[in-house]
């Protein structure tokens, strides 16, 4: 047990207890590690590196426990939903994490087993892809069947990220809609397709323009880059609202978090966007910003309010100044 990182990585980041029985170790082995917090049991008879399972975030996790049902299942399933899509990289938010999501290749009907969802895999098994030294659906099946299953805000992050990675394209995104336009779930999954977009860098920013469409806010266009009279780049805004001559930003752990790239003097990065907001409102009519948490009920309701006011506050600078230069 000197180096279990290595030994959990190389095998996917879980053992079968067979597995730990051909590697020498005992009963006493195994009660010994688990007691010490070496090891984590994360199923019946599966056990995963105890650090690194308590640092790993949810999605994460999901993962490693998605590679250990399938390489305990075999060859005849294969990761599905989102599931997959977290073997693939994507992003997700708001999906139910408890359960995998298996396709079955062996033609049996749906069934839940002991935190395992089978899906009767309609599905050509030629398109399947291997991760890890699983089966795994392809990323925009993945994401889709994401969307099918969640409300519109969580596939359209999935979506989203499926196109930003070129995991997916567009074209495929929309064609997987109109395959599956029959299925339980379609006009979530349609509405989710509508909203996702690849120019949205964050889950923030996706949740940002699903909360517009909710709420009936003019779509506004993301990344736009703001230049002054002398053609220098002053910023790039996460929101342009073109009539209105309106920036949107929504301000998460990318820009004052974990990210932040002065983490030696945390307020500087404060400071800098105080001087990129006064840049930007020099050049256009108005700034609003909001917080991951303005996008939860209640406080919704009051965001949206407050965007309403300010857009239309800038629509009517904008009309005084073409009154005066008329």
């Amino acid at each position: 047990m000197d180096d279990l990182t290595s030994l959990f990585g190389a095998c996917g980041g879980s053992l079968e207890r067979h597995e730990l029985a051909d590697l020498g170790w005992t009963e006493t082995t195994v009660r010994r590690a688990l007691r010490d917090g070496d090891i984590v049991r994360i199923r019946f008879g599966t056990y995963a590196h105890g650090p690194t399972w308590r640092r790993a975030d949810p999605v994460e996790r999901h993962r490693i426990l998605t590679r250990a049902v399938l390489g305990k299942l075999g060859r005849h399933v294969y990761a599905s939903h989102h599931s997959a899509a977290a073997l693939h990289g994507l992003d997700l938010w708001g999906v139910d994490l408890a359960e995998v999501q298996v396709g079955r290749l062996d033609g049996r009907s749906d069934r839940l087993d002991a935190g395992v969802r089978f899906h009767r895999g309609a599905i050509d098994a030629a398109s399947l892809v291997e991760i890890d030294g699983v089966l795994v659906a392809p990323a925009g099946r993945a994401a889709i069947e994401t969307a099918l299953g969640a409300p519109v805000e969580c596939g359209a992050v999935t979506l989203t990220s499926a196109m930003r990675t070129g995991a997916a394209s567009r074209s495929e995104i929309d064609t997987l809609v109109r395959t599956f336009g029959r299925w339980p779930g379609a006009v979530s999954a349609s509405r989710a397709a509508t909203l996702a977009d690849p120019r949205l860098e964050s889950v923030g920013e996706v949740r940002s323009m699903c909360f517009f469409g909710a709420h009936a806010i003019p779509l506004p266009e993301p990344q736009h880059e703001i230049y002054d009279d002398d053609g220098r780049l002053v910023a790039r805004s996460d929101f342009w609202w073109r009539l209105y001559r309106h920036v949107g930003e929504f301000d998460g752990l990318v820009k004052y978090g974990r990210l932040n790239p002065y983490a030696t003097d945390v307020g500087r990065v404060l400071v800098d966007e105080k001087r990129r907001e006064d840049a930007v409102r020099r050049l256009v009519n108005g700034v609003s910003r909001w917080t991951w948490h303005e996008l939860d009920p209640p406080r919704a309701g009051m965001l949206a309010t407050r965007l309403r006011t300010d857009l239309e506050r800038s629509a009517q600078l904008s009309r005084r100044v073409i009154d005066v230069g008329a």
